[in-house]
């Protein structure tokens, strides 16, 4: 056990947070911390790393010392060089560890040229500072927040290795399913754990709802009977009673008879009525509704079938080249996913389609009928207008339909009046999202469209776009969203923008076994991750004495490692 929380709670003013949480970490654990934006995931971080004090509760750890790495959801470029400089060797594991994520050149960059990295090179550099400084346990909020296709699979990758427990908040689905081992779900400042990755836990909670629903209906439907017999039997105490004043009269004993027997039906009654009070004070909450989104066809579809065609296309600036000889096409109707690490020219090839940017060469057709709907990462600032102002000129069924829709994506009824300006991210990307969709538009060009957004609001969105029945181009690196939405991809490889048919893990699965084939390429790739995890394991052998238990253990793995490469270097040279 590493580290022990009881009873945790956190207050932000009138608004409680946490309010009672138990967890336990151990080592080599691996926790996914899912729940709703504002749920407190990052708050419970920042107490599991003394950057803030619990209100309440305990914090137990088995060492007087544990090493922490952090990842924080938003750092600046200020903040990784503090902690690299303070913490990190810039000549060893760093080096190695930011090369293969893809940030070359490190120890040369100076503090204005780590303030114009890219969001993804900033996440990727301070996953290799904390990465590199070996700590017992990392949390990483949000860590793959802008980071493309290599990036996520080393990470996967040393998270597999990684000896040290770590906590993950994320709310990449496909990440958590290849990295986790448990769920731990923060709901309404109460936390429950759940054994397996995303996917285990999404449907232990749908069984559960499905459980408190049947067992809901049960006792709804018990009540409705006791119901019932209380007032059958107030029926029959009335008739009781009037008969031990109207009959009583005509017997020796008979008014006492008859108003023995209106006391029982009273005490039949009361009996009943505890027994029905009682079930409706223990009895499971009705669960909560699952939103649907349900599309009623806002246009007709018009023109041809091709809704976007390219011939032999080329873009470069300068001397970088972003693709050049490309030849796709995008038929209406289809929803296709665009994808390639970070830097390719997706963003460029939308404003391309969009007509923002020109080509070098080649030509690009697009539909003149096509209305379309572009949300981009960067949305609009300083808005002044709230939703309900921006729609109220719409049919009523219409603002009906996009507020329930922004509803199932999350957006409380309350914000719905707020100036869109003042709105965090998040809702802001809800509520464009929301507009496109239920706009008269029947072409989508979604750029990230799940920046900001959680778990729960990104399957909404996933269902929407399912059921969206226009055309779709979805730039994304959400590779689950990408899976369960798109069975068309444009993928950016090799300098060019190649469709293909059927849904990226297919994609990426021919394509890994193709890499395979290439011994050459296989061979550096494997000496690479060799070699990170000699350095890991060396690293580790420095803070440890030659009689400690440990110490054998990774003494072994470093000579498994050694043999290893000796083979691979055998094997690259016959």
């Amino acid at each position: 056990m590493l580290i022990s929380c009881r009873n945790i709670k956190k207050s932000f003013g009138d608004k409680v947070v946490l309010n009672g949480i138990d967890l336990d970490i151990c080592r080599g654990d691996r926790i996914g911390l899912v729940g709703r934006n504002g749920a407190g995931k990052s708050t419970l971080a920042e107490i599991l790393t003394g950057n803030s004090t619990a209100d309440a509760g305990t914090i137990i750890s088995s060492r007087q010392r544990i090493r922490v790495g952090y990842l924080r959801q938003a750092e600046d470029a200020g903040i990784f060089r503090d902690v690299m400089v303070n913490e990190v060797d810039l000549s060893g594991e760093l080096q190695r560890v930011t090369s293969y994520l893809g940030v070359r050149g490190f120890s040369d960059l100076q503090e204005e040229q780590l303030g114009k990295l890219s969001g993804g090179e900033k996440t990727k550099l301070a996953l290799a500072a904390v990465w590199a400084a070996q700590p017992d346990l990392a949390i990483l909020d949000e860590p793959t927040n802008h980071m493309d296709y290599q990036g996520v699979e080393y990470l996967i990758q040393e998270l597999q290795r990684f000896p040290g427990a770590v906590v993950i908040i994320s709310h990449d689905r496909f990440f958590l399913d290849n990295t986790v081992t448990k769920i731990a779900e923060i709901e309404n400042g109460t936390i429950t754990i759940y054994p397996g990755n995303y996917s285990a836990f999404r449907q232990a909670k749908q069984q559960q709802r499905e459980s408190q629903w049947r067992l809901y209906q049960s006792q709804q439907k018990e009540q409705r009977r006791i119901d019932q017999a209380i007032e059958q039997l107030k029926a029959w105490s009335d008739k009781a009673h009037r008969e031990s004043r109207q009959k009583g009269g005509g017997r020796v004993g008979g008014k006492e008879y008859y108003r023995k027997k209106a006391k029982k039906r009273d005490q039949a009654i009361k009996s009943q009525i505890k027994r029905l009070e009682k079930m409706r004070q223990e009895q499971v909450e009705r669960p909560a509704a699952d939103p649907r989104v349900k599309f009623s066809v806002n246009f007709a579809s018009q023109g041809g079938r091709r809704v976007i065609e390219a011939e032999g296309i080329s873009k470069a600036y300068g001397e970088k080249i972003l693709f050049t000889g490309s030849s796709f096409y995008i038929n209406r109707g289809e929803k296709v996913g665009i994808f390639g690490p970070n830097g390719c020219g997706k963003t460029t090839l939308v404003r391309i389609i969009l007509g923002q940017e020109e080509l070098n060469e080649g030509q690009l057709f697009v539909s003149s009928s096509a209305r379309i709907a572009y949300i981009s990462q960067e949305l609009p600032q300083g808005e002044k207008e709230s939703l309900l102002n921006t729609i109220k000129d719409w049919p009523v069924d219409q603002q009906k339909q996009v507020m329930q829709l922004l509803i199932a994506l999350g957006l409380s009824y309350d914000r719905f009046q707020v100036a869109l300006g003042r709105l965090s991210r998040g809702e802001r990307m809800k509520i464009a999202l929301g507009l496109a969709i239920w706009g008269e538009n029947d072409l989508l060009i979604l750029d990230e469209p799940t920046n900001h957004l959680d778990i729960y609001s990104r399957e909404a969105l996933e269902e929407s776009l399912l059921q969206y029945p226009g055309t779709i181009l979805l730039v994304s690196h959400d590779r689950y969203l990408l899976d369960q939405v798109c069975d068309h991809m444009l993928v950016f490889e090799g300098q060019q923008v190649r469709r293909i048919e059927g849904q990226l893990t297919d994609y990426l699965s021919k394509r890994r076994e193709y890499n395979k084939t290439d011994p050459a390429k296989a061979s550096a790739e494997e000496r690479l991750i060799l070699e990170t995890r000699m350095s890991r394991v060396l690293s580790e052998l420095s803070l440890l004495k030659p009689d400690s238990p440990e110490y054998a253990a990774l003494d072994q793995e470093y000579k498994e490692l050694l043999r290893q490469r000796s083979m691979l270097e055998r094997g690259s040279s016959s």
